[in-house]
């Protein structure tokens, strides 16, 4: 039950069975007994959540289920020491621990895992990786491979050296960069970038223009803009809904008046706030779902961050707490009485610490008596997450000392 305990954010709700290997042959039938005792009953109460297999082992075979909790006092007779015994054989290693629904014989082989970024590959070790000019642009830079030149009023095909892998559910477009179309006439043809095409990016370039333009290795010649796609089947029917427009083709729209076009303000529903302010990212409704920065970071707060912030807002109730447990403890109340006395006196306060509403504060940290129960409860709140499990000791001491002394 304790190495239940300890483990728990590792086996609880595992779809793969947990092996427990004991040498009580009395708990193989624990999983199928109807009538159970007491002590019974409350296992299998804190066993619920856990999918456990219970497997019996002779004490004299037991090497696997004690190896761990083995004292080096613990010798056999005939004086071996415990650097000699080999309580762990090398037919007892084997593939014990597998993640979710893999087993033995898929452990080998790669997970496929939805991918969710965009990935690029070098060809050639000279080739560069696209990047953004700007924090919020739509597009990635796309570097030409080779010197070049596209001539007046035909178009070239530019290596870039580069293979991607688009996210699911996306296509890449190939846009012409804003600076060379409008100084220099270059706009992009093609552009469609299938999410299982693999080989090298090639951008073709057009030139509208009068003169020749020229690039060099390295120069960023056009942008890959990442747009999620729906890809649908195409289907057969025999008629098609009835639309205002209908069956008017080209310059129909030109005959009726305009809609008026109207602007509804978002609110700002999520925000997140950096140490520079220029940083700060703010997202309405609208953003909710499909942009990557929300949905990325879908986990935003953790137990312990909660229950740390419930921690800090230091309500009534919990204050209390405080004062009543500070009663009972001499040396908190030894240092409040001198605290108000120096006050009452007017004469020069601690620089480090302050007495305000008959409560303590060392450093701007609430001073906690000497109480068990009130120190655990603070402990509490700042120990466990469900998303990381356990900080570690020394970060749990940390983040009970920002605000309690």
């Amino acid at each position: 039950m304790e190495a239940f305990k300890e483990w728990k954010r590792y086996l609880w709700g595992e779809e793969a069975p947990v092996t427990v290997y004991t040498d009580h042959q009395n708990l193989q039938s624990f999983l199928t007994k109807k009538v159970l005792n007491q002590r019974q009953i409350r296992w299998a109460q804190k066993l619920t959540n856990y999918n456990i297999k219970i497997v019996y082992r002779s004490g004299s075979r037991g090497g696997k289920p004690d190896a761990l909790s083995r004292r080096p006092e613990y010798r056999p007779e005939e004086g071996a020491r415990h650097s000699e015994q080999h309580i762990l054989k090398n037919e007892h290693f084997q593939i014990s621990i597998i993640h979710q629904k893999r087993n033995a014989e898929t452990a080998l082989t790669p997970e496929k895992h939805e991918p969710t970024s965009l990935r690029i590959m070098k060809l050639p070790d000279k080739a560069i990786i696209p990047t953004k000019g700007a924090r919020f642009a739509a597009g990635h830079d796309i570097y030409g491979l080779t010197d070049g030149l596209v001539p007046a009023k035909e178009q070239t095909m530019v290596e870039t050296g580069i293979a991607i892998g688009l996210p699911e559910g996306t296509y890449g477009r190939l846009a012409a960069r804003s600076g060379m179309a409008s100084k220099m006439g270059i706009a992009v043809g093609g552009g469609v970038i299938d999410a299982d095409y693999t080989g090298e990016v090639k951008v073709i370039l057009r030139n509208h223009g009068e003169v020749d333009c020229v690039f060099k290795a390295g120069d960023r010649i056009a942008q890959l803009i990442i747009e999620k796609v729906a890809n649908a089947d195409a289907m057969e029917v025999d008629d098609l809904e009835t639309t205002e427009r209908g069956k008017l083709g080209f310059g129909s729209s030109d005959l009726n008046p305009k809609r008026a076009i109207t602007a509804k303000e978002e609110g700002i529903t999520i925000g997140f706030l950096h140490a520079d302010t220029d940083n700060n990212e703010f997202f309405s409704t609208a953003d909710i779902g499909y942009h990557p920065r929300l949905t990325k970071e879908r986990q935003m707060l953790s137990s312990a961050h909660i229950n740390a912030a419930l921690m800090r807002t230091m309500n009534d109730a919990f204050l209390d707490k405080i004062r009543g447990a500070g009663k009972e403890d001499e040396r908190w109340q030894h240092r409040g009485r001198e605290l108000v006395m120096l006050r009452e006196g007017k004469k020069g306060m601690p620089v480090e610490w302050i007495e305000k509403d008959r409560l303590l504060y060392y450093k701007n940290r609430l001073y906690i008596p000497e109480n068990e129960v009130l120190q655990s409860e603070i402990a509490q709140g700042c120990h466990d997450s469900l998303v990381s499990g356990h900080f570690g000791q020394e970060k749990t001491i940390e983040i009970v000392t920002r605000d309690f002394y």
